[in-house]
């Protein structure tokens, strides 16, 4: 059985405990090992530092900062940690901006054993994960930007691999065989500027060409 080191941070201390105690006697196909407890930011980033994580489970209220901020500061100390953000609020601007920051699942307080397992299972095999009562906020989402089936695929890639517009944009253009010069001239930006894009998308996508590029986009039904 493969093994999971896990954090948890809620400025609650009483949730907290209990959170950890649920984990700790959670059935998965992992061994959960928790091994980080932390009530703020600071004491978080501390403990991150002498401890290696898989997964991060993330109140959005804390003291001193909100969650919302800290998605994208572990994101860049920590490429690989998988966020998933455990809230009592289901708002449809909250929910989306912690996705937009990086997040890679969110469970509502009020979920159950079975959502929380399967929260597990699903953002540790890359995938984005929305608790009960999140998947129709992510609908009323959806609606409210009109999306139709290929930006909604659009939306959960760039949710997963947490592209920018630009970097999306700059993507589909390396799909369709353009050049740095040549996507430089249509976006009217410099050479230089478009190939620290692609090497950041390069480098998210955990690509090392552009045909592996082209094909992940493919995957994606990005093309």
């Amino acid at each position: 059985m493969n093994s999971l080191n896990i954090g948890v941070v809620d400025d609650h201390w009483l949730f907290l405990k209990g959170f950890v105690l649920i984990l700790s006697k959670l059935k998965t196909s992992y061994e959960l090992n928790i091994i980080l407890e932390s009530t703020n930011e600071a004491d978080a980033l501390k403990k991150l530092n002498s401890e290696t994580l898989d997964l991060i489970f993330l109140d959005l209220n804390l003291q001193q900062t909100d969650g919302i901020r800290l998605i994208p500061k572990l994101k860049e100390l920590f490429p690989k940690i998988k966020i998933i953000i455990v809230s009592m609020s289901t708002d449809v601007k909250l929910v989306r901006e912690a996705f937009q920051k990086g997040a890679d699942g969110y469970l509502s307080k009020n979920s159950d054993y079975e959502d929380l397992s399967l929260a597990i299972e699903e953002v540790m095999e890359g995938k984005i994960f929305f608790g009960k009562g999140i998947e129709s906020t992510y609908r009323t989402i959806a609606e409210q930007n009109k999306l139709t089936s290929a930006p909604v695929a659009i939306n959960r890639f760039t949710a997963k691999y947490h592209l920018t517009k630009r970097e999306l944009e700059i993507l589909e253009m390396i799909s369709q065989g353009k050049s740095s010069k040549d996507i430089a001239s249509e976006l009217f930006i410099s050479k230089e500027t478009v190939n620290v894009h692609r090497k950041n998308v390069m480098r998210k996508l955990e690509a090392n060409s552009a045909l592996s590029l082209v094909k992940i986009a493919r995957d994606f039904n990005l093309i």
